[in-house]
Protein backbone atom coordinates (compact mmCIF):
# COMPACT_ATOMS: atom_id res chain seq x y z
CA UNK A 1 0.00 0.00 0.00
CA UNK A 2 1.48 3.31 -1.18
CA UNK A 3 2.08 6.05 1.56
CA UNK A 4 -0.68 8.14 -0.66
CA UNK A 5 -3.09 5.23 0.01
CA UNK A 6 -2.15 5.01 4.12
CA UNK A 7 -2.89 8.90 4.08
CA UNK A 8 -6.70 8.70 2.40
CA UNK A 9 -7.21 5.10 4.86
CA UNK A 10 -6.58 7.70 7.67
CA UNK A 11 -8.33 10.34 6.77
CA UNK A 12 -11.01 8.25 6.21
CA UNK A 13 -11.00 6.87 9.55
CA UNK A 14 -10.47 10.05 11.45
CA UNK A 15 -13.60 11.08 9.32
CA UNK A 16 -15.69 8.37 10.57
CA UNK A 17 -14.35 8.69 14.06
CA UNK A 18 -15.35 12.49 14.13
CA UNK A 19 -18.53 11.52 13.04
CA UNK A 20 -19.46 8.64 15.61
CA UNK A 21 -18.19 11.49 18.17
CA UNK A 22 -20.98 13.89 16.58
CA UNK A 23 -23.65 11.59 17.00
CA UNK A 24 -22.61 10.75 20.94
CA UNK A 25 -22.48 14.41 21.57
CA UNK A 26 -25.41 15.00 19.91
CA UNK A 27 -27.59 12.67 21.62
CA UNK A 28 -26.58 13.49 24.74
CA UNK A 29 -28.31 16.89 23.74
CA UNK A 30 -31.14 15.15 23.13
CA UNK A 31 -31.08 15.28 19.31
CA UNK A 32 -32.72 12.04 18.99
CA UNK A 33 -32.52 11.14 16.29
CA UNK A 34 -29.68 13.39 15.12
CA UNK A 35 -29.83 15.53 12.07
CA UNK A 36 -27.48 14.44 9.49
CA UNK A 37 -26.69 18.03 8.88
CA UNK A 38 -26.12 19.07 12.24
CA UNK A 39 -23.91 15.91 12.89
CA UNK A 40 -22.39 17.26 9.40
CA UNK A 41 -21.63 20.64 11.39
CA UNK A 42 -20.43 19.44 14.94
CA UNK A 43 -17.76 16.83 13.02
CA UNK A 44 -16.95 19.17 10.70
CA UNK A 45 -17.60 16.71 7.90
CA UNK A 46 -19.61 17.25 5.02
CA UNK A 47 -22.77 15.44 4.39
CA UNK A 48 -21.69 13.40 1.63
CA UNK A 49 -18.54 12.29 3.08
CA UNK A 50 -20.94 11.13 5.76
CA UNK A 51 -22.57 8.93 3.24
CA UNK A 52 -19.43 7.81 1.61
CA UNK A 53 -18.03 6.38 5.45
CA UNK A 54 -21.14 4.89 6.41
CA UNK A 55 -23.80 3.06 4.15
CA UNK A 56 -26.79 5.83 5.42
CA UNK A 57 -27.86 6.83 8.37
CA UNK A 58 -29.00 3.58 9.87
CA UNK A 59 -25.51 2.20 9.43
CA UNK A 60 -24.42 5.06 10.85
CA UNK A 61 -26.49 4.28 14.45
CA UNK A 62 -25.05 1.46 14.04
CA UNK A 63 -21.55 1.84 14.09
CA UNK A 64 -22.61 4.20 16.81
CA UNK A 65 -23.73 1.64 18.97
CA UNK A 66 -21.34 -1.05 18.21
CA UNK A 67 -18.49 1.04 19.31
CA UNK A 68 -20.49 2.17 22.70
CA UNK A 69 -19.35 -0.25 25.29
CA UNK A 70 -16.09 0.23 23.63
CA UNK A 71 -16.07 4.08 24.32
CA UNK A 72 -17.84 4.04 27.59
CA UNK A 73 -16.88 1.27 29.14
CA UNK A 74 -15.37 2.68 32.69
CA UNK A 75 -18.81 3.98 33.10
CA UNK A 76 -20.15 0.65 33.79
CA UNK A 77 -17.39 0.04 36.28
CA UNK A 78 -17.84 0.24 40.25
CA UNK A 79 -15.53 0.49 42.65
CA UNK A 80 -14.59 -2.88 44.84
CA UNK A 81 -17.86 -4.80 43.20
CA UNK A 82 -19.47 -6.20 45.93
CA UNK A 83 -17.47 -5.75 48.70
CA UNK A 84 -17.70 -4.04 52.16
CA UNK A 85 -20.46 -3.10 54.45
CA UNK A 86 -23.91 -3.13 52.90
CA UNK A 87 -24.16 0.84 53.84
CA UNK A 88 -21.01 1.58 51.51
CA UNK A 89 -21.82 -1.13 48.67
CA UNK A 90 -25.57 1.11 48.63
CA UNK A 91 -23.34 3.85 48.26
CA UNK A 92 -21.29 3.47 45.57
CA UNK A 93 -23.90 1.52 43.47
CA UNK A 94 -25.94 4.03 43.50
CA UNK A 95 -23.61 6.28 42.65
CA UNK A 96 -22.57 4.20 39.79
CA UNK A 97 -25.28 4.53 38.09
CA UNK A 98 -26.17 7.98 38.36
CA UNK A 99 -22.80 8.75 37.06
CA UNK A 100 -23.47 6.39 34.22
CA UNK A 101 -26.97 7.72 33.21
CA UNK A 102 -25.35 11.50 33.67
CA UNK A 103 -23.12 10.82 30.56
CA UNK A 104 -25.21 8.01 28.87
CA UNK A 105 -29.26 7.57 29.98
CA UNK A 106 -30.54 9.45 26.72
CA UNK A 107 -27.78 6.86 24.30
CA UNK A 108 -29.25 3.83 26.05
CA UNK A 109 -33.17 5.19 26.10
CA UNK A 110 -32.09 5.83 22.26
CA UNK A 111 -30.61 2.15 21.58
CA UNK A 112 -33.57 0.92 23.75
CA UNK A 113 -36.15 2.39 21.89
CA UNK A 114 -34.65 1.93 18.02
CA UNK A 115 -33.63 -1.95 19.11
CA UNK A 116 -36.87 -2.92 17.69
CA UNK A 117 -36.06 -1.63 14.61
CA UNK A 118 -32.39 -2.86 13.98
CA UNK A 119 -31.30 -6.56 15.40
CA UNK A 120 -27.63 -5.22 16.32
CA UNK A 121 -29.01 -2.40 18.46
CA UNK A 122 -31.63 -5.36 19.96
CA UNK A 123 -28.48 -7.39 20.95
CA UNK A 124 -26.22 -4.43 22.26
CA UNK A 125 -29.69 -3.04 24.36
CA UNK A 126 -30.02 -6.93 25.80
CA UNK A 127 -26.57 -7.27 26.46
CA UNK A 128 -26.34 -4.19 28.31
CA UNK A 129 -29.42 -5.03 30.48
CA UNK A 130 -28.27 -8.13 31.23
CA UNK A 131 -24.94 -6.24 32.72
CA UNK A 132 -26.97 -4.24 34.79
CA UNK A 133 -28.68 -6.93 36.11
CA UNK A 134 -25.68 -8.50 37.10
CA UNK A 135 -24.08 -5.90 39.03
CA UNK A 136 -27.02 -6.28 41.34
CA UNK A 137 -26.47 -9.95 42.00
CA UNK A 138 -22.91 -8.73 42.38
CA UNK A 139 -23.09 -6.26 44.70
CA UNK A 140 -25.46 -7.53 46.86
CA UNK A 141 -24.55 -11.29 46.57
CA UNK A 142 -23.82 -11.62 50.05
CA UNK A 143 -27.85 -10.19 50.71
CA UNK A 144 -29.02 -12.38 48.16
CA UNK A 145 -27.24 -15.48 49.01
CA UNK A 146 -29.51 -15.61 52.33
CA UNK A 147 -32.70 -15.66 50.68
CA UNK A 148 -34.10 -18.94 48.31
CA UNK A 149 -33.31 -18.78 44.40
CA UNK A 150 -36.50 -17.00 43.51
CA UNK A 151 -36.52 -14.33 46.25
CA UNK A 152 -33.07 -13.67 45.42
CA UNK A 153 -34.28 -12.92 41.82
CA UNK A 154 -37.22 -11.00 42.33
CA UNK A 155 -35.03 -8.48 44.88
CA UNK A 156 -32.40 -8.60 41.86
CA UNK A 157 -35.52 -7.43 39.36
CA UNK A 158 -36.93 -4.86 41.59
CA UNK A 159 -33.61 -2.83 42.72
CA UNK A 160 -32.56 -3.34 39.24
CA UNK A 161 -35.86 -1.23 37.73
CA UNK A 162 -35.81 1.14 40.56
CA UNK A 163 -32.83 2.00 39.21
CA UNK A 164 -32.90 1.71 35.61
CA UNK A 165 -32.39 4.72 32.75
CA UNK A 166 -36.17 4.69 32.27
CA UNK A 167 -36.83 5.22 35.71
CA UNK A 168 -34.19 7.83 36.07
CA UNK A 169 -35.10 9.40 33.00
CA UNK A 170 -39.07 9.48 34.65
CA UNK A 171 -37.88 11.39 37.61
CA UNK A 172 -35.67 13.20 36.63
CA UNK A 173 -38.35 14.84 33.51
CA UNK A 174 -41.74 13.78 34.90
CA UNK A 175 -40.80 14.93 38.75
CA UNK A 176 -38.18 17.02 38.65
CA UNK A 177 -36.33 15.28 40.61
CA UNK A 178 -32.91 16.52 40.81
CA UNK A 179 -29.20 14.06 40.94
CA UNK A 180 -29.00 14.37 44.67
CA UNK A 181 -32.61 13.91 45.29
CA UNK A 182 -32.31 10.65 43.29
CA UNK A 183 -29.46 9.42 45.02
CA UNK A 184 -30.84 9.89 48.57
CA UNK A 185 -34.57 8.09 46.95
CA UNK A 186 -32.78 5.19 45.35
CA UNK A 187 -30.21 4.73 48.69
CA UNK A 188 -32.79 4.84 51.05
CA UNK A 189 -35.48 2.64 49.04
CA UNK A 190 -32.92 -0.01 48.21
CA UNK A 191 -31.49 0.08 51.88
CA UNK A 192 -35.41 -0.60 52.96
CA UNK A 193 -35.89 -3.31 49.98
CA UNK A 194 -32.98 -4.86 51.04
CA UNK A 195 -33.52 -4.86 54.70
CA UNK A 196 -36.99 -6.09 54.26
CA UNK A 197 -36.15 -9.01 52.01
CA UNK A 198 -33.96 -10.58 55.03
CA UNK A 199 -36.08 -10.36 57.90
CA UNK A 200 -39.08 -11.70 55.98
CA UNK A 201 -36.85 -14.50 54.04
CA UNK A 202 -35.09 -15.23 58.04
Amino acid sequence: MSTEEDGRRARRERGRVAVIDAVFSLLQDGKIPPPVDEVALRSGVSVSSIFRYFDGLDDLQRQTFERFLERFEPLFEIPDLGRGPLDGRIGRFVDARLALFEQVGIILSVARLRSLEHPVLEEAAAGIRLRLAEQVRRQFGPELATATPARAAELVAIVDSLTSPQTWDVMRQTHARSQRQIRKSWRTAIQALIVEWIQEGS
